[in-house]
């Protein structure tokens, strides 16, 4: 994805103790956001800790952060050059779609547009899989979603728990890994964010939920997967903004 042009914003003294890590994610955001470009070298380890106003010590080892996030390559004598972003970490995802107080609407679709269609998938062999005792924590989850005097970031995980069962339905190692990955990157202070600022509700799924759960006890697997894959569908969009420009990823709910 090509990184869009937008206007610099002026680097600030870190205020966290661990000082190279808050340098580390101004650099970051700077590259995703097209501040320095793939190819381009960041400024001089001297010039760097003038702007931060913290010791040469402290960008070095911000760059090595970089370095290990593949944002950037770093050369003895010839400084850091910025790198593709399509030759990034799966860490880089979080901050792409949420930094500097803002969503990344085009980033976000990018993310949900792979996701989304495996997740269905996870969801329909965990049907065709699952055991008849596996459906009590998918009960518990939902009572945890529809509790009302819980945060709402709290009925939000249990979502995200629901991909986790769903994983472990189809005693796949593969979908386990994925599963769990999809829902640190659901839980990542940047998507909190993003869900705080939609103001999404994580009561939808608790009908949803309900109505698969009917479905199974009534016999119609057909059913049950689809409102699986609905309830896929509004988890991933407690997080997703998208642009008007770009095609839904995910299916009507």
């Amino acid at each position: 994805m090509t990184a869009r042009r937008s206007k610099p914003i002026p680097f600030r003294p870190p205020q966290r103790r661990r000082i190279h890590e808050e340098v580390g994610d101004q650099l970051r955001d700077a590259i995703l956001d097209g501040r320095y470009q793939a190819g381009q070298k960041l400024p001089p380890e001297r010039e760097l800790a003038e702007e931060f106003q913290v010791n040469r010590t402290s960008v070095r080892e911000a760059i090595k952060v970089l370095e290990g996030l593949g944002l950037v390559t770093v050369r003895q004598g010839d400084g850091a050059t910025v790198q593709p972003l399509i030759d990034a970490s799966f860490e880089v995802l979080a901050p792409m779609i949420y930094r500097n107080g803002r969503v990344d609407a085009a980033a976000l679709a990018d993310v949900m547009e792979v996701i989304m269609p495996l997740l269905f998938e996870m969801a329909r062999l965990a049907l065709e899989r699952h055991q008849p005792e596996e459906l009590a924590p998918l009960r518990r989850l939902r009572d945890v979603m529809a509790n009302e005097d819980l945060e709402r970031e709290q009925r939000f995980a249990a979502g995200r728990e629901v991909l986790v069962l769903l994983s472990d339905m189809t005693r796949n190692r593969v979908w386990q890994m994925l599963a769990r990955r999809a829902r640190a990157l659901l839980a990542s202070e940047p998507l909190q964010e993003a869900r705080r600022r939609l103001k999404r509700d994580p009561g939808l799924l608790v009908g949803i939920i309900d109505a698969c759960l009917a479905a199974i006890d009534a016999g119609r697997p057909d059913e049950a997967t689809l409102e699986l894959r609905r309830l896929i569908e509004l988890i991933g969009e407690s997080t997703l903004v998208l642009n008007e420009s770009r095609p839904r990823a995910t299916l009507a709910s």
